[in-house]
């Protein structure tokens, strides 16, 4: 069984098409989201910090900011990509060493701790029988005066997560399994997640038990993984920096026609098609809503003039009175009661009748036990489908 990252199984969960072109079909991109360079540019400074503290090195604040600029301009490449087309590289650069003066201000001079690694690299199971292998790095590992250690992350991000995020993240729960392992006699761990664009950190822990859970939710990924003969595509936000729009068909036709002059655009057969159709679904929609209105015209003439058939130039219509009883359907408030009524009378198998469609989702979601799943498959059939849906585009994609 392959060696598994935190951030490999994020991949997956994200979109299972793009974990399969990466990590199962080997397919290298050149490109590389400029937030992505821009947290390794800051990670890479704020590593200088503590490497020249472990040596009593402090190193002074225009230093690090040089530091920072040399390392910027030396790592910079063209296939750095920026989606934003209001934000440029000086933009981003800014942010960074600003990021930086923020955090040296607050831990200058680095000593607060003893810096046990930095970018230090874990190997560990998740197992007995190390059937499951994680691997990763840790930003920094420290301990602290009163014995206790911290596993450190930095964090770029423009978005502040709230406590209960933290409380339920996977990567540095498992860097402190990774921690253990190595050093079983470490029992006081802090995980700690340096907001750098807020100057705000947080902080969770983990008790054995929770340990426990995640090893058990991690394993059952990674056999999920393992068994997975399809990986369909999963449309997100995460699609916007995505390095395979191009073998991806969720987002291919969108990568064909981006680079489409204006006049070879209006004339590709599928913008034809789809132009097409909006517009007699548009159609279609305005002479629906203007039949609706038409046929209620009709029924309050006809109940108006006491008449039950009427005529037209070469038409005609029947109207027809009626009344029938009506229960509350399922997303209506009476539902309930009127379901516990027919329960407690022991009639309720006389009136039930099976929601396929929510028989099919349970299934697909693997919560029902395995033996009662294969009992019920013996009933399912494949039948392939398709369907046609239409939304108009979102800002920024016409």
């Amino acid at each position: 069984m392959p060696i598994y990252s935190h951030s490999q199984l994020s991949v997956y969960e994200q979109c299972p098409l793009k974990y399969k072109l990466h990590y199962r079909d080997k397919i290298e991109r050149d490109t590389e989201g400029v937030e992505a360079f821009l947290g390794n540019m800051v990670h890479e400074t704020l590593r200088k910090c503590y490497d020249d503290a472990r040596l009593t090195r402090v190193i002074s604040l225009p230093e690090l900011l040089s530091f920072y600029d040399i390392t910027w301009q030396k790592s910079w490449h063209d296939a750095v990509v920026i989606t934003r087309e209001d934000v440029t590289r000086e933009h981003y650069q800014a942010l960074g060493k600003r990021m930086i003066e923020t955090y040296y201000h607050r831990y200058a001079p680095f000593n607060a701790d003893i810096t046990i690694q930095t970018e230090m690299r874990l190997n560990f199971a998740l197992d007995k029988g190390s059937r499951y292998k994680m691997t990763g790095f840790i930003d920094r590992l420290s301990r602290t005066g009163d014995g206790g250690y911290q596993i450190h992350d930095y964090k770029t991000s423009a978005h502040l997560p709230g406590q209960e995020n933290v409380d339920h993240d996977r990567q540095l729960a498992l860097y402190q399994l990774g921690v253990q392992r190595r050093w079983p006699d470490i029992k006081d761990i802090k995980l700690v997640w340096h907001y750098l664009a807020f100057d705000r950190d947080l902080v969770s822990s983990r008790s054995d038990e929770a340990i426990a859970r995640l090893t058990a939710d991690t394993t059952r990924l990674i056999d999920e993984i393992e068994s997975a003969l399809e990986f369909p595509p999963k449309e997100s936000s995460y699609c916007d920096w995505c390095e395979y729009p191009d073998l991806c068909p969720a987002r291919r036709h969108f990568h064909v026609i981006e680079s489409l002059p204006p006049n070879e655009y209006l004339k590709e057969p599928g913008v034809v098609l789809i132009n097409r159709y909006a517009e007699l679904k548009e159609q279609a929609g305005t002479i629906g809503e203007e039949m609706d209105k038409v046929k209620e015209a009709i029924v309050e003439y006809a109940r108006r003039e006491g008449v039950t058939a009427m005529r037209g130039t070469g038409s005609k219509v029947r109207v027809k009175f009626d009344s029938r009883l009506r229960f509350p359907g399922k997303s209506e408030a009476e539902r309930g009661g009127l379901d516990d009524a027919i329960v407690r009378a022991g009639k309720w198998m006389e009136v039930s009748q099976l929601d396929t469609a929510a028989l099919t989702r349970i299934v697909g979601e693997g919560s029902w036990d395995r033996k009662l799943v294969e009992e019920v498959m013996k009933y399912g059939r494949i039948e392939d489908t398709s369907s046609v849906y239409l939304s108009k585009l979102k800002e920024g994609e016409d």
